[in-house]
């Protein structure tokens, strides 16, 4: 799982809404790395919208006003997996500024929803 990694720092519980269907019920909210992060779907972005975050980002009293993005945890045959399919202006801003990490909820998820989010581009074969 994720808090065993190694630059993974659990934040404080969040004041921040997070209207997401799957990251409702999570409270934990955690800087996780990037590279660990797959993002299989190519984002549609906006980037008025990309900019606008980026200078909310470089804002360390405003930052906390973007609201985390949820990342799908798989645990795989003793392998952890990290997907992300939301949360794409959030990442490019983050990216863009060379960030290491992203404010994530970690949601557990078996392989088998991602098999069906992914089809034949599933890396869950079995």
């Amino acid at each position: 799982m994720i808090r065993n990694l190694k630059n993974i720092i659990k934040m404080s519980e969040s004041q921040v809404d997070n209207f997401s269907i799957h990251g409702n019920a999570v409270k934990e909210v955690f800087d996780v790395p990037m590279s660990v992060i797959n993002r299989p779907i190519p984002s549609q972005l906006d980037k008025e919208k990309v900019e606008n975050m980026k200078a909310v980002l470089q804002i360390p009293e405003r930052e906390n006003e973007l609201t985390p993005i949820d990342v799908h945890h798989v645990k795989h045959n003793g392998q952890d997996y990290y997907f992300a399919f939301g949360g794409c202006h959030r990442w490019a801003a983050s990216k863009e500024l060379g960030r290491e990490t992203i404010k994530a909820k970690l949601i557990e998820t078996p392989a088998s929803v991602i098999k069906t989010y992914l089809g034949s581009s599933s890396p869950f074969k079995e």
